[in-house]
């Protein structure tokens, strides 16, 4: 399979948004169950996971505006080439 080399940036931002996506929706889960926990440490730890899932979406954000700003880097250096 061969890979070009000037779409790899476009892939690697879908993934990443993808990724985002998946992050967000186990945010979703976790918090709305936390909600419906009876138990206080069920919810506490349940709250525990969206907070770790909230770290990861910071995390691949910071990630996609690194990519971004590469890209501007890449196409101001190119012309837009």
């Amino acid at each position: 399979m061969k890979i070009n080399k000037a779409s790899e940036p476009c892939g690697m931002m879908e993934v990443l948004m993808e990724a985002i996506k998946r992050e967000q929706e186990s945010y979703d889960y976790y918090y709305r169950a936390s909600l419906q926990a009876a138990k206080p440490a069920t919810r506490k730890m349940l709250l525990s996971l969206a907070e770790w899932e909230k770290g990861h979406i910071d995390e691949l954000t910071n990630h996609v505006m690194e990519l971004k700003a590469q890209m501007e880097i890449d196409r101001a250096i190119t012309g837009g080439l």
